[in-house]
């Protein structure tokens, strides 16, 4: 059985400084903001090598794209040996800034070590989570320094990063009753491969995947055929199609044995994936499916986060 630590917790305002809170200051795009800060750590004498290495390092990694979120929220970040821990910058332009990937309203700057600190993960969980809500991103859009920095000491993190700050939350499912055709275009719609099968009360009760969906158009028959190099029509996937808004997913679906705790470590999720196989795990709280945590999540979010 693995037992996991208590949860300890801190303030967000505890690791950002109210003079690294810039409220209505122009700058032309996210990079010229992420200049200005790292010109202001310098100032400030916490950085440890030239502000030119780390202007570099952020530019490095915005070369691989994904820091400006479709809801408004930009995060740009490096990992630098400038650092020892986690230093955080917080634009709240006067209106949204417009760039390629979407508008940006508020900008998170982060630099964190090149071995990582154990807060980034779960201080990206709580910006994700507070400082884009309804009633939490008007104050924030609206504040002033002193005003943005109170809000911040409203929000806590956790010092435990858990499958829970990386996961997929509120992931898209399907029931028993979901019909081959409509499984089909949520995984072509989608680009997903895997769901999980879940009852009324969003119950896990088993699982689908694309492979599945695939192996019900090839009949028992021709599996069992030692050579079938000369099936060179597409004859068995038309009766799938025929038949596709009649065959169900309970009809296809497999008993699920794959599904991990949110409190869970990011490191128990990995192992089960490398062990299983697995590329996908859903998150369970309370038997209920909250989230999906994935190879790529892993990737985009731990290695390349």
């Amino acid at each position: 059985m693995i037992l996991f630590k208590k949860e300890s917790y801190m303030k967000l305002s505890s690791l950002i400084d109210k003079d690294f809170i810039l409220t209505g200051n122009n700058f032309n795009s996210v990079l010229d903001c992420v200049d200005a800060f790292i010109d202001l750590f310098e100032k400030k004498k916490i950085l440890t090598v030239s502000s030119n290495i780390v202007k570099q390092k952020v530019r490095d990694r915005e070369k691989l794209g994904g820091t400006v979120l479709p809801n408004g929220l930009a995060l740009p970040h490096g990992r630098c040996e400038a650092v020892d821990d986690l230093i955080i910058g917080v634009w709240v332009p006067k209106k949204p800034l417009s760039t390629e990937d979407g508008e940006v309203k508020i900008l998170f700057f982060l630099i964190t070590s090149i071995s990582g600190s154990a807060l980034y993960l779960p201080v990206l969980s709580a910006i994700a989570k507070h400082c884009l809500d309804d009633e939490t991103m008007p104050k924030i859009l609206n504040g002033s320094r002193d005003e943005i920095h109170d809000i911040f000491d409203t929000i806590t993190i956790k010092t435990e990063v858990t499958v829970e700050d990386i996961m997929t939350a509120n992931p898209i499912t399907c029931t028993k009753h979901t019909t081959l055709g409509q499984l089909s275009d949520i995984f072509y719609k989608n680009g997903l491969s895997y769901l999980p099968v879940v009852d009324e009360n969003r119950k896990q009760i088993g699982e689908v995947t694309i492979k599945d969906v695939l192996s019900r158009g090839v009949p028992d028959y021709i599996k069992r055929i030692g050579n079938i190099k000369f099936l060179k029509t597409l004859e068995p996937f038309e009766a799938l199609l025929r038949d596709e808004d009649k065959i169900l997913v309970k009809d296809i679906m497999r008993a699920s044995k794959r599904n991990i705790s949110k409190d869970a470590s990011i490191i128990e999720a990995v192992v089960m994936m490398t062990d299983k196989g697995y590329r996908h795990l859903p998150v369970i709280d309370n038997k209920e499916v909250i989230g999906i945590i994935s190879e790529t999540d892993v990737l985009k979010k731990v290695i390349r986060g």
